[in-house]
């Protein structure tokens, strides 16, 4: 046994008139706090009190950069104690700087939940999420078919008011994709942003299970969509999808069970499928402004799928979603973005697409070029700029 333990209470559920939390009180250190899953009363009776997973998932990244066994006051799923101990612990602190090989300590759950046999993915309307639509909506195997889309307010959503955010996504979803398709959306809101505060790339590949580990009531299959193609796996402490195909079976229990979805293939490739699919075509969103319903067109996400769209020739057909009359006004500034970036994965893709094809023009690496120089004398002076700033604050 380690000096330092991370120590999980019970699980306990607080219900209200028009929700419910599923809290975990959690000591580590010196300090102590207690961190929720709250979802709608219509979800209230999926949520899963008898035993820590959800909390013992979410907390494990913690535990393993504090070198603090975790100890559970309340049974954990046998599967779960099994993966960890034995698999991702062990694995993730011999390859993974930041991280050690702690134990998780918990009596094993003795009773198998009985799930309602859903089948759900996480929902942004972005390239990774539309395309685990297309493929898993009308899924040839019938319990593998999609029944829900879950919207989690777990550290990724970024504004002053990430609960009203998360309000105003599942609405939008249900109005719109949901009533297309006969689809639900299960919105799951949370603290842990605040009691958690890391960096969510390099956690995302747990915080998106824990919170669907604690309905395990409700799923018994979960698509977690892949940002990177398999083969481009590594253990980054930085960033967890590019072990995540290693990271999701471990995370499985009896009762829920994990899956990447769509990274044996690349993002340029995903948005040729989605090419000819109306659902994409009304409701591709990858904007990092969620709270807008069109895309701005302007953020990197933004530009690189359309930059994508356009080299696959296809960009007409998202008129609804992007404005394709601002792109083809200032096709070289777009452009220029692209090559500025063209050694960042998703970028070179488009590029090395539009560099064959013959697209690129002139001016847009001219411009590329003067972006480049800009950036760089910017840097150099970077700290000059700041104490003259802070003497005028």
């Amino acid at each position: 046994m380690r000096d330092k333990a991370l120590i999980l209470s019970a699980p306990y559920i607080i219900a209200s008139e028009n929700s419910s939390k599923l809290c975990c009180d959690i000591t580590c250190s010196d300090r102590s706090f207690t961190a929720w899953f709250e979802v709608t009363s219509e979800y209230s009776r999926y949520l899963t009190a008898d035993r820590l997973d959800a909390f013992a998932v979410v907390f494990l990244p913690l535990a393993m950069r504090e070198n603090a066994d975790m100890i559970c006051k309340a049974p954990v799923s046998p599967e779960l104690i099994y993966q960890i101990n034995h698999y991702l612990t062990p694995v993730l602190g011999k390859n993974i700087k930041e991280y050690n090989a702690i134990t998780l300590n918990a009596k094993p759950a003795g009773e198998r939940i009985q799930s309602e046999g859903a089948a759900g993915t996480g929902w942004t309307g972005g390239v990774d999420s539309m395309y685990t639509l297309k493929t898993r909506l009308k899924a040839s195997e019938p319990h593998m078919r999609l029944t829900h889309l879950v919207i989690a307010n777990i550290g990724t959503l970024e504004s002053s008011d990430n609960e009203g955010l998360l309000d105003i996504m599942v609405k939008r979803a249900e109005a719109g994709i949901c009533a297309d398709t006969g689809l639900k959306c299960v919105g799951i809101n949370s603290n842990l942003d605040t009691v958690l505060p890391e960096n969510y790339l390099a956690v995302a590949g747990y915080r998106l299970p824990a919170a669907v580990l604690a309905l395990q009531g409700l799923f018994s299959v979960f698509y977690h969509s892949g940002a990177y193609e398999f083969d481009t796996f590594t253990f980054a402490g930085e960033n967890s999808a590019y072990y995540e195909m290693f990271l999701l079976p471990c995370l499985s229990t009896d009762a829920t069970v994990f899956y990447s979805s769509g990274s044996s293939i690349s993002r340029i490739e995903k948005l040729k499928e989605l090419s000819d699919y109306p659902y994409a075509e009304q409701y591709l969103h990858p904007c990092i402004y969620a709270k807008t319903g069109k895309n701005c067109g302007k953020c990197g996400k933004c530009i690189r799928t359309i930059a994508a769209l356009y080299a696959l020739g296809t960009l007409d057909r998202f008129d609804k979603v992007f404005d394709t009359s601002d792109f083809y006004n200032n096709k070289d500034h777009y452009l220029a973005n692209v090559i500025s970036n063209r050694h960042r994965q998703h970028y070179k893709e488009s590029y090395d697409m539009m560099t064959e094809k013959g697209l690129i023009t002139v001016k847009s690496m001219q411009l590329s070029k003067m972006q480049n120089a800009a950036k760089i004398i910017a840097d150099r002076n970077r700290s000059t700029l700041e104490k003259v700033l802070g003497k005028e604050k």
